[in-house]
């Protein structure tokens, strides 16, 4: 990655920073747990900030703060990193990696899917093989090419969302006009 290097005044416990932080909070968002092996750990960090980015190629992204661990991890790879999305019944799993950002929990159990690590029973998941970071200001975009993913089609199993610091199961169906075209 190579790029300006910030030089940015913003405070981030500021009274703009918090304004800023307050309206983001009115966007409800999927919850999603970050995954890369590390020696002989799993390094995990919840993200709000995964976005599918194209589907020819199979592309996702996640953005990561700078600096820190995970973000450490994810520009020294050149290989896999797993990002796997919770359910509404894993919200101890996202509360600890938010907790104890890019920490290793022997709590958490993993899958391996080709050698990365994917958190178990999560509603879906992607293998993804690092294709690119972009400067975000004080985070980086990763963008991973997607070499393999799963999902659980199990009954009622929601997302786990996340809207003002708290988290919501799906709310009810709101009908909509003609998605033929869709």
């Amino acid at each position: 990655m190579t790029g300006p290097v910030p030089t940015s005044t913003f405070v981030p416990s500021g009274p703009e920073a918090l304004a800023f932080r307050h309206a983001l909070r009115h966007f409800p968002t999927g919850v999603s747990v970050i995954t890369i092996p590390d020696g002989d750990g799993v390094h995990g960090m919840t993200a709000s900030s995964f976005s599918p980015i194209s589907l020819d190629p199979r592309l996702c992204g996640v953005s990561v703060n700078k600096p820190g661990r995970m973000h450490e991890l994810l520009l020294a790879t050149d290989g896999y990193y797993g990002l796997s999305i919770l359910s509404n019944t894993q919200g101890p799993i996202a509360d600890w990696y938010a907790r104890s950002p890019w920490a290793v929990s022997p709590d958490v159990q993993m899958e391996i899917q080709d050698g990365c690590p994917i958190v178990k029973d999560s509603l879906a998941w992607f293998l993804c093989r690092k294709w690119g970071t972009y400067d975000g200001g004080d985070h980086s975009i990763f963008v991973g090419e997607v070499v393999d993913h799963g999902s659980k089609e199990v009954g009622d199993v929601s997302p786990l969302i996340f809207h003002h610091s708290k988290y919501y199961n799906i709310g009810d169906n709101i009908p909509r006009g003609d998605t033929s075209g869709y």
